[in-house]
């Protein structure tokens, strides 16, 4: 690399002779800009942006010192080598506070001593530059930290064992010195993003999940996270055996919590498949295939949750071979054409069934309730996101997931129709909503949990509500809560706490508070005022 200099001196003799003392293109450095006065300096500086000066100090209106103080406030990192004709401590001082690389005396000056001052500064210049890639190298580690992860993960998982591939994971943080592997495959359910949130709202949901398990990997040790595209995280244990510790039940410990801290901070299901043990990175991508193609098949009649890899042979095709959906669909579509939406339900729960009892392939039970759906959209010329609903329905796992979201999607092309009668086919009376917070009492009964329960849109059924009741359905569900608390309350043995708890309050404060703003006292008052009137 050559460097840009520029040579300072209110002397036109003095300057012509720096320029011929040393052969500046031999030591990587071009004389850039040469100035006979202060201000001069600076207007050259800022031209030409070089990365060493050389000056003298004592000049005249602005004198070297004080024209390093301004380049250095220009550009911190400019290097500077004075030149003066007195040995005066007061100038050494100030150079070395300053930062100066050299303080050379003008009457002593040599090409030899020049240029041992000169390569000092380039030195200096290459360390910096160094130091700057460095940082820069880290910065821009830690910006695409993610995207670097999900490369290393596809390299090692497709057999790319070579120390190029795991040095790059080294870079990252990721050292597997243990002999020892388990691995999981972490599915986000699809009904469960329906039931609660739109379509692109998937990739935010999939980016706080790998967040939360990050966290979590951090604080195990020996876990490591990473992204998967169609939704999914893998994570990965890397381990040495111990007598003391059941490696299997640590893993499906940190899986269980993952799903519970989902369902808690983001309101989702999760799906994890995970594999026993394997040794070395030889016998990983064979396990990651054997995984994504459990997940892909004997998963879909699983019930959810954590599940462990079966090796079991695969079930024949006998019965597979017997299922049919036509008749279920010419029903379907009846049903649909009829505006009966509850009708349109059960048939897909009755396909459902039917699936499950041949063991049809999940490949085949998918393409068929992705067809309904694309006769149904296309018959109603509803096309809201359906592009992104059959993309994300391809990575459904399990049957159950599978005919949810199919029911969901139906719903809301349904209610979309204009004037449509099916808009309260599975119509929300009051005796209808009383009886589901009633058999979820301990439970937090939202708005949007009632309008799933019901396969209506969250912002469709709180407009529809207000208008059937007159409250909004916070309102009306803490109000119904109240009145059953004071029949509760009739019960000398239950305690407030325990009458809060089954009202799904767990806290006491909070359930005061509420049951005084419906009920115009404290449950404390309540009770010291006994039961009379009511």
């Amino acid at each position: 690399m050559m460097y840009k200099a520029m040579l300072v001196d209110d002397d036109a003799p003095m300057l012509k002779y720096l320029n011929k003392l040393l052969p500046w293109r031999e030591l990587g450095v071009a004389v850039a800009a040469t100035a006979q006065s202060g201000a001069k300096a600076l207007e050259r500086f800022k031209e030409e942006a070089p990365q060493l000066v050389i000056t003298d100090i004592g000049m005249p209106h602005m004198d070297g010192l004080a024209l390093a103080a301004e380049l250095r406030a220009i550009r911190p990192d400019v290097r500077i080598i004075f030149l003066t004709c007195h040995e005066d401590f007061h100038y050494a001082r100030k150079a070395v506070q300053l930062d100066a690389d050299d303080y050379l005396i003008k009457d002593e000056l040599t090409a030899d001593s020049l240029r041992h001052s000169v390569e000092k500064s380039i030195r200096l210049l290459q360390a910096q530059q160094d130091r700057a890639s460095q940082l820069s190298y880290r910065d821009e580690v830690e910006r695409n930290r993610d995207v670097l992860k999900q490369a290393f993960w596809k390299q090692v998982s497709g057999g790319d064992h070579s120390e190029v591939a795991l040095a790059s994971g080294r870079r990252l943080g990721i050292d597997w010195r243990a002999p020892y592997f388990m691995l999981g495959l972490v599915h986000i359910d699809f009904a469960s993003l329906l039931r609660g949130y739109g379509l692109k709202d998937a990739p935010l949901l999939h980016y706080a999940l790998y967040n939360i398990a990050q966290e979590m990997a951090h604080d195990l040790g020996g876990m490591t996270v990473f992204a998967e595209e169609g939704r999914g995280l893998v994570c990965l244990l890397n381990y040495e055996r111990n007598l003391a510790v059941n490696t299997l039940a640590l893993f499906r410990r940190f899986a269980e919590d993952l799903a519970a801290k989902a369902e808690a901070y983001l309101r989702i299901a999760l799906t994890i498949c995970h594999s026993g043990e394997t040794q070395g990175l030889g016998g990983l991508a064979g396990m990651v295939q054997e995984l994504k193609r459990f997940s892909r098949t004997r998963m879909f009649y699983e019930q959810g949750g954590v599940v462990a890899i079966s090796r079991q042979p695969e079930e024949t095709a006998a019965l597979a071979s017997a299922f049919e959906a036509d008749r279920e669909k010419e029903q379907l579509i009846t049903a649909f054409r009829d505006r009966d939406l509850a009708a349109m339900l059960a048939i897909v729960d009755e396909l459902a069934a039917k699936a499950e009892q041949a063991r049809a392939p999940r490949a085949q039970v998918v393409a068929v309730f992705a067809q309904w759906v694309r006769l149904l959209e296309a018959e109603a010329g509803y096309d809201k996101e359906n592009a992104l609903f059959l993309t994300e329905l391809q990575h459904a796992v399990r049957l159950a997931e599978t005919a949810q979201s199919v029911k969901t999607r139906l719903a809301s092309i349904v209610h979309a129709l204009p004037e449509s009668p099916a808009a309260y086919a599975i119509d929300p009376k009051p005796k209808q909503i009383d009886r589901y917070i009633t058999e979820h009492l301990s439970e937090n009964v939202s708005l949007v949990t009632m309008a799933s329960h019901l396969y209506m849109n969250p912002s469709y059924f709180s407009r529809y509500f207000k208008k059937m009741t007159g409250v909004n359905f916070t309102d009306y569900v803490h109000r119904f809560k109240m009145n059953i608390a004071l029949q509760m309350m009739r019960d000398k043995d239950a305690t407030i706490e325990m009458i809060s708890v089954r009202l799904g309050y767990s806290d006491r404060t909070y359930f005061s508070k509420v049951f005084k703003k419906y009920m115009g006292m404290s449950p404390g008052d309540y009770r010291g005022n006994g039961t009379k009137g009511v």
